[in-house]
């Protein structure tokens, strides 16, 4: 098979890893907020391995992006194998080494426990979340070492014939349609997850009342922290318990039945409950 057609694919791969890689970068979206929560004295500890984290995807995802442009051209192989492979060797390994340092200052914890609370920094904060982050990084890495093994294989990057060559710019043309959808909705959902995170911290905010006077304008805030959020799953969460936070203090206040009254507190601690585990994934600034 022609060698130039074998650098093809190995661009092709290097196009594919960037689309999982942003994955991960999407938690960070929009990158000002998150660093900037970064330089804060509540993350002061952390502020080098967060800054080394997201600055180490977007040069990886950049450089990805370059190789596989320069896979259509007739550039030395070997630069093109070093440009695939440095960066996934540095993807895998980085993380682990950012944990290093963490895990010395908490002897008290194992070295993976280190790694996944660190994780949370990295905005991660739940299991499934940190598995998303971990298959996603594997996946490109993965991807990044196979490119360079096809560009190993094939030193002389020939001409081929226009036929062919159109061929592969089609699937190009496809790999780019498919980016600019990832990377559109990655920004689309982050701009979500970012209104969810101003709520959650609204909502942390908020003083609890100390009068019953004042519950149901702590209710009514809850309410309009809610309808600013930006998913549904985080608008119903706050709406409920708004909701049915209202209907139980004012049910208590009339001859409700104690079976209907107990029944309805249930609700509330469930819908309570619901919005801390929505809110859990906003722990991170």
């Amino acid at each position: 098979m022609s060698d130039r057609i074998q650098h093809f694919r190995a661009g092709s791969l290097l196009a594919l890893s960037s689309i999982f890689l942003f994955g991960p970068i999407s938690y960070w979206l929009p990158l000002p907020e998150y660093l900037s929560a970064a330089a804060t004295k509540e993350y002061a500890d952390y502020k080098l391995a967060i800054v080394t984290m997201v600055s180490l995807y977007l040069v990886v995802f950049i450089v990805n992006l370059v190789t596989a442009g320069l896979s259509a051209t007739r550039l030395s192989s070997r630069v093109k194998l070093w440009l695939a492979l440095v960066p996934a060797i540095l993807l895998f390994i980085v993380p682990f080494l950012l944990a290093i340092p963490v895990a010395v200052k908490n002897p008290d914890r194992n070295y993976f426990e280190v790694f996944q609370a660190l994780y949370r920094l990295f905005r991660f904060t739940k299991p499934e979340l940190f598995a998303f982050a971990l298959l996603t990084t594997f996946i490109a890495v993965g991807l990044n070492i196979w490119a360079a093994l096809i560009l190993r294989k094939a030193p002389e990057p020939e001409k081929v014939n226009d036929k062919i060559r159109n061929r592969y710019f089609i699937y190009v043309a496809i790999a780019a349609v498919l980016l600019t959808v990832v990377v559109g909705k990655g920004f689309y959902n982050s701009s979500l997850r970012s209104l969810d995170r101003a709520s959650c911290n609204k909502y942390a905010a908020l003083k609890l009342p100390q009068l019953d006077e004042e519950v149901p304008v702590f209710l009514s805030d809850i309410r309009v922290i809610g309808e600013s959020a930006g998913t549904g799953a985080a608008q119903n969460a706050f709406l409920d318990f708004s909701d049915l936070s209202r209907q139980y203090f004012e049910s208590l206040s009339t001859e409700e039945n104690s079976v209907a009254l107990n029944e309805l507190g249930k609700l509330v601690a469930a819908a309570k409950s619901n919005l801390v585990s929505v809110c859990s994934e906003y722990g991170v600034k």
